[in-house]
């Protein structure tokens, strides 16, 4: 018969309980030194500002990468015909072989109807229902036609007069506004100018086409422009060049507008940063039949950037915007109301829900909103987070498990039409977010937030945390509806100072970043952000000969290579 020693017993036992012990314990999505150093100092710093930081992983010394992969040299690369696969772009259906056709057909009814080469502006609502011609314009950019891109009507007589651009060819705006912009151009360009009418797809605007036209304006409607493309002796329009331009961004004020010019090197760079963000088996695929949803315009360069990222990679994508076709106002309202109706028509439509969210800050504060009042009504809510928070502390989160499937997909299932429940991953674009609401976003959504800081001079991201940071500078109270409701003025002052400390992360994968007239005197240097890299534009009547640009943005660098903006 077979016997165990008691000394062989209790080795025994002990290995099993390390083996338990070991399952039990989760570890950190990413390890503590990646996120210890998150960006490399360059060797050589000049007098009055830091070293030249770029991403860790990147290094100096190394090419930046310049396009996401080889056969995408410009925009018009973007779309790859694979004929069969459908999806949905801005509430279309498309396949990827119709997409193709489409952008090949559209340039040509352009030169047919318009024949004079010239600059293309584009004046359309930042609406899901009025996006899609923008999309099609860029995706089909060609040589001496660059799209002007205009935020708000106020920017459309700066355009027409501008000096950073050719006098434009051709103004495509929507046809709530039609009327005042056809005045407009006729004031300021004559009938050197044409109008193409969006949105009007009955037709009611045959008086004002008519009277344009008895001017001299060329005028016609959107649909006209296939029934063009479809001549027969209409030729193929010239490629165009990775260093052709693109398009130019207007922002800024109506009165001293920024305008920035970039061209399709660029926007390819773009793409490269912006997809490098994601872990390799996390970015947006066909194959895992994923979809877009971004908060951020068209009318941007990185909302533009993520469209085409989208595009290129197969995924579906949808806009979180107005359901109307109006550009926002200043106007008061209910905080946080007009985020969640446009979080919520997410869900309204029979659609695919969004597997990626690109949002705002004001966004992803109505989505938590809608999350933690969940939370609140739902059994066991006060187990499952003191569950999860040493979790998070030990630098993990991840969905699945019993109080998760008893819980927290519960509160996501049942807010806002089970948003929350179908996403594998947020990120949140602009000001980031307070730390109170980083650490609730962990909990609630059990995902990691990533964080993105964008620039009206750059395709692509200027600064993105790790796409496994779970940290957060404080312990979320999700039982309070209000993070410092109950807390003294002085307690108070010091949670605001903590929410200016949350960090957006380390330059991103392809782009350059130094502090100009940093301060002395501690660890944390803070200076004028100035960015360089082939995701960076060039600013309009500025003298950018080194390649720097000055984004108007303050920023302070960590320790560890990440940068608090603001």
């Amino acid at each position: 018969m077979f016997e165990i020693d008691n000394l062989t017993l209790v080795l025994l036992v002990a290995l099993l309980a390390l083996a338990l012990y070991a399952r039990a314990q989760k570890t950190p999505l990413v390890h503590p030194l990646l996120l210890g150093k998150q960006a490399e100092p360059g060797p050589v710093r000049r007098e009055g500002e830091t070293a030249v930081y770029r991403a860790f992983a990147t290094g100096h010394g190394t090419p930046l990468q310049v396009r996401p992969a080889n056969t995408v040299k410009t925009v018009n690369d973007v779309v790859a015909s694979k004929p069969g696969v459908e999806r949905v772009i801005l509430d279309t259906n498309l396949t990827d072989d119709g997409l193709a056709e489409i952008t090949r057909l559209l340039p040509l009814g352009l030169r047919a109807l318009f024949p004079t080469p010239g600059p293309i502006v584009t004046l359309l609502p930042p609406s899901p229902s009025t996006s899609l011609p923008l999309l099609l314009l860029s995706l089909s950019a060609s040589p001496g036609r660059p799209l002007v891109v205009l935020p708000a009507p106020v920017f459309l007589t700066a355009a027409l007069t501008s000096a950073a651009h050719t006098r434009p060819a051709v103004v495509v705006v929507h046809a709530s506004i039609a009327e005042d912009v056809v005045e407009q151009i006729w004031e300021d360009c004559g009938a050197d100018t044409g109008v193409l009418l969006v949105g009007d797809g009955a037709r009611t605007l045959g008086a004002l086409v008519d009277a344009a036209r008895a001017r001299g304006m060329r005028a016609h409607w959107w649909d006209d422009l296939w029934d063009a493309a479809g001549a027969p002796d209409t030729a193929e329009p010239e490629q165009a060049g990775y260093a052709d331009t693109h398009s130019f961004f207007y922002s800024g004020s109506p009165e001293s507008p920024v305008v920035v010019k970039l061209t399709h090197l660029n926007f390819t760079a773009g793409m490269a940063g912006l997809l490098s963000l994601f872990p390799a088996d996390k970015r947006p695929s066909s194959a895992q039949k994923d979809v877009v949803a971004s908060a951020v315009s068209l009318a941007t360069p990185l909302g533009m950037t993520i469209a085409l990222a989208s595009v290129w990679s197969g995924a579906g994508l949808r806009l979180i915007g107005p359901a109307a076709a109006t550009w926002p106002t200043d106007e008061d309202g209910d905080e946080g109301a007009a985020e969640t109706a446009e979080l919520e028509a997410l869900v309204a439509a029979n659609q695919l829900k969004p597997t990626i969210l690109f949002l705002s800050a004001a966004h992803h504060a109505a989505l938590l909103a809608r999350l933690h009042a969940a939370l609140l009504v739902t059994p066991l809510a006060a187990l499952a987070v003191r569950h999860r928070l040493p979790d998070l502390r030990a630098g993990h989160v991840a969905r699945g498990g019993l109080l998760d499937s008893l819980v927290f997909k519960k509160v996501r299932a049942g807010a806002l039409g089970g948003l929350g429940e179908g996403v594998r991953a947020v990120i949140v674009v602009g000001d980031a977010p307070a730390p109170e609401a980083l650490a609730r976003s962990h909990v609630l959504l059990s995902l990691p937030l990533t964080r993105l800081h964008p620039s009206a001079f750059s395709a692509g991201p200027v600064f993105v945390s790790h796409f496994n940071d779970v940290q957060s500078p404080v312990v979320p109270d999700l039982f309070r509806r209000v993070a410092a409701a109950a807390a003294p003025s002085d307690e108070k002052t010091a949670l605001a100072a903590r929410a200016a400390r949350v960090h957006c992360g380390p330059p991103a994968s392809n782009i350059e970043v130094v502090l100009r007239a940093p301060s002395a005197g501690d660890a944390h240097h803070r200076g004028r952000i100035w960015v360089r890299g082939p995701t960076v534009g060039l600013r309009a009547g500025a003298d950018e000969g080194d390649g720097w640009v000055d984004i108007g943005e303050d920023a302070e660098v960590q320790t560890n290579g990440t940068f608090v903006v603001g």
